[in-house]
């Protein structure tokens, strides 16, 4: 397999974003009601910081993924999945978070990939922009060493935290397919629905995608990439085990008191991002 090999691979024009008709909308709001009331969110409650984060949900939520974001094209996908399912999969994805110096994976991934050696620097932040800081890579020259800094703030919860480590070996490996054109730098922030027209996210998104949600399991648990009327009683159900899964493996629980409402808002818009990222990969490019 060649990291370079894919490096003259066109995608799609990006698109542009459509907003929801008012039939969508409705739907929207109800399913938005009842995941909050799954998750024991009192509506009366929400203030305003919650209800800015509910608008990025609800926009995940109304968004067709598979015609109305920029999702990468099939060859690339094939590179990625090849790499999750051989590399990444094959190591344990879930104690990935506890493994940031893994002497295995980081190395092989170089010697697949590029000429930039990973360099994970993982610790809790609270200081400054906080938890609002999930983590960034940066392009650095460390004496004659080329490198690919992570950067994970450990303060999220660990689902969080490895799902931040996947997005950004996202990155270094879209730079190695495509060239590195791209800013130096790049933070992960939490609006999910800014990512449906940046194909360079995306693609970072969806090795975090591909990671998390087998094929066999969105068989299983059906479709999910647009909302249609009379839907969301459907959706809620796929939406509701994916979760399941995705909690029972990291021991998430969006319920618990302990974990403050935004917070709660927004690590359940980036499970349903993943998630409809997932069923949108297989559904345009069958993986």
């Amino acid at each position: 397999m060649s990291g370079r090999s894919l490096n003259t691979a066109l995608s799609r024009r990006a698109p542009e974003l459509r907003e929801p008709d008012a039939l969508t909308v409705r739907e929207v709001d109800g399913l938005v009601s009842k995941l909050l009331s799954e998750v024991r969110i009192p509506f009366p409650s929400l203030g305003k910081r919650v209800l800015n984060h509910l608008a990025d949900l609800k926009k995940v939520l109304s968004t067709d993924y598979v015609e109305g974001a920029k999702i990468p094209s099939k060859d690339m996908l094939k590179e990625l999945s090849h790499v999750v399912e051989k590399e990444i999969k094959s190591r344990s994805y879930t104690s990935l978070w506890r493994q940031w110096d893994s002497p295995d994976l980081l190395p092989r991934l170089t010697k697949i990939f590029g000429s930039r050696e990973i360099e994970v620097k993982a610790e809790p932040y609270t200081e400054g922009a906080g938890l609002a800081l999930r983590g960034f890579f940066c392009r650095a020259s460390v004496g004659e060493k080329r490198k690919f800094v992570i950067f994970l703030n450990t303060a999220h919860h660990p689902g969080a935290v490895v799902a931040t480590f996947g997005h950004e070996l996202g990155h270094y490996i879209y730079g190695s397919l495509v060239g590195e054109k791209a800013p130096m730098a790049a933070f992960l922030e939490g609006t999910f629905s800014n990512h449906l027209v940046q194909e360079d996210e995306l693609f970072a998104d969806s090795l975090v995608a591909f990671s998390a949600y087998d094929r066999e399991l969105i068989k299983q648990i059906g479709p999910l990439y647009r909302v249609t009327p009379g839907s969301s009683e459907e959706l809620f159900s796929r939406i509701r085990n994916a979760y399941a899964m995705i909690g029972n493996r990291f021991n998430l629980d969006l319920s618990s008191g302990k974990m403050g409402n935004v917070w709660r808002v927004r690590y359940l818009t980036s499970m349903t991002h993943f998630f409809k990222l997932r069923c949108a990969l297989y559904a345009s490019s069958g993986l």
